[in-house]
């Protein structure tokens, strides 16, 4: 396994840099549920990552295997987007009122997303976040008029990014302090101003755009 701490130094050499693409991600807000539990999730401060304590949903990104934590306080749910991906969502929550009241209701809910919204190429990419990071995106609205249900899209900002391509089959520690694990075709390990994170390569190559490659193109492939 890559610890977050091997990472981070793996991304100090000379690496990868890219930045965003303007491939959109979907924003869901999904705060204020009942029925959250306590849990640890992994937060990045300015010394690094840390554990906080958080009441919350736990649930499973497919793409790479890892535990993802919904957060009860602020939390929404974020996937690419695609051709009737966001209207498909609407259309859910419309037809299911109550998806986003309970933990109970958000299981279906997330599991409708993974099976029939999201699972492009096999296997669904759904990750969670915070109002901050969402309010953070182009083209979104204020903190204060993100709502639960409210659903938004919006672009990264042009931030240069650091990466290093790991083989399929890498287990990495996790943005979450969950593993995550390199699938087919391999993945990234990316660092920017929120912290580290695994990317599968399929996913990177829409999402950013690489420019620059390390002077030895064969260090920045890590087969561990």
């Amino acid at each position: 396994m890559i610890t977050n701490e091997q990472a981070a130094k793996m991304l100090e050499g000379d690496v990868i840099e890219a930045i965003p693409t303007d491939m959109k991600r979907i924003v869901i807000p999904a705060y204020g549920f009942a029925g959250a539990t306590d849990q640890k999730r992994q937060e990045w401060g300015a010394d690094g990552p840390f554990m906080e304590d958080v009441k919350g949903l736990v649930f499973k990104n497919p793409k790479d295997d890892a535990d993802q934590v919904l957060k009860q306080k602020d939390g929404v749910l974020l996937c690419y987007d695609a051709p009737g991906r966001k209207e498909k969502i609407e259309a859910y929550l419309a037809e299911n009122p109550k998806a986003l009241s309970d933990s109970v209701h958000l299981k279906h809910f997330i599991k409708h997303l993974t099976t029939e919204v999201v699972n492009e190429g096999g296997k669904a990419d759904l990750w969670d976040s915070d109002i901050a990071f969402a309010a953070g995106l182009t083209g979104a609205p204020s903190k204060e008029d993100i709502k639960p249900g409210k659903i938004f899209s919006g672009v990264k900002k042009k931030e240069i990014v650091q990466a290093i391509r790991v083989p399929e089959g890498t287990v990495y520690e996790g943005a979450e302090g969950q593993p995550q694990t390199a699938g087919e075709g391999g993945a990234y390990i990316i660092k920017d101003s929120k912290g580290m994170r695994l990317i599968q390569a399929d996913a990177f190559a829409k999402a950013y755009q690489i420019t620059k490659m390390p002077q030895n193109t064969r260090s920045n492939n890590h087969e561990l």
